[in-house]
């Protein structure tokens, strides 16, 4: 929901990230080994690429969103800018 709203995206990209890592690791690095117990005789790189293709793509979006952040319209942006224009302490004493 987090990320639907653009809010604390960088923060909510990271669990993302880690569960995607983990359904890799677990589910689809023994097709990648061939030692899949409930293995059809299909394993190595292209099987692995063809079994992984949505993890990999969600592993790849949420680093995106963990590097580049939320967009212009997320309201990251705009909870930023509204916190940049109330005037510090410092700014009020100066008037």
């Amino acid at each position: 929901m987090l990320l639907l709203a653009g809010l604390l995206t960088r923060l909510a990209a990271v669990p993302m990230v880690v569960n995607m890592l983990g359904a890799l690791l677990i589910t689809k690095l023994p097709i990648l080994w061939g030692d899949t117990p409930l293995s059809t005789g299909k394993s190595g790189w292209w099987d692995f690429a063809h079994e992984s293709r949505t993890d990999l793509a969600q592993l790849c979006g949420s680093l995106f969103l963990l590097i580049v952040g939320a967009g212009a319209y997320s309201l990251d942006v705009r909870l930023h800018r509204s916190a940049a224009a109330w005037p510090t302490e410092a700014e009020g004493a100066r008037r």
